[in-house]
């Protein structure tokens, strides 16, 4: 499948600390983002893979880093989280991310999550975000979507991982 490289990223001021670029996997920095980048490349021939195309047992080594998220009429939900995920997002399932959110991180991620189902390409985060439980934290993500469910809601399949 040939994906079209001229589709601009927006700017998400409330992701500011984080570069945002078109997801390749030589770029990967971390294992876990570099292995499931390669999954979704090696499955995208005619489109974003489905869900079903995902066997989670052939990923034993990176399940803590994998995240599942789709979408809703309010925006997006966490459907699955690994543990290194909620240890660096301090987010757990049925976390909802809402389009019109006031707080500005809830709403560019929703932004981002709706950029990245028109694109139908994987982006990757690099960068630094900063909890209000802990300090800074280095970490790469990359969000790749997947087909849409039969109601058309969009689907992702994640990874997380900390910078070394």
């Amino acid at each position: 499948m040939i994906f079209a490289t001229d589709l601009p990223i927006p700017d998400f001021p409330g992701l500011a600390g984080r570069r945002i670029v078109w997801a390749r996997s030589e770029e990967c920095v971390t294992q876990p983002c570099r292995r499931l980048l390669e999954w979704w490349s090696a499955h995208a021939d005619a489109g974003p893979p489905r869900r079903e195309d995902f066997d989670i047992a052939d990923y034993g080594d990176i399940v803590e880093n994998i995240y599942i998220i789709a979408g809703t009429v309010e925006g997006f939900e966490l459907r699955l989280a690994g543990e290194e995920y909620i240890r660096l997002f301090g987010l757990k399932r049925g976390w909802v991310w809402h389009r019109n959110a006031a707080d500005p991180v809830i709403r560019d991620s929703a932004a981002f999550l709706a950029f990245v189902a028109q694109a139908k390409r994987p982006l990757r985060t690099l960068g630094r975000l900063e909890l209000i439980e802990r300090h800074w934290i280095e970490l790469e993500t990359v969000v790749c979507p997947l087909a849409p469910a039969a109601d058309g809601a969009a689907k992702f399949l994640g990874c997380t991982a900390p910078l070394p």
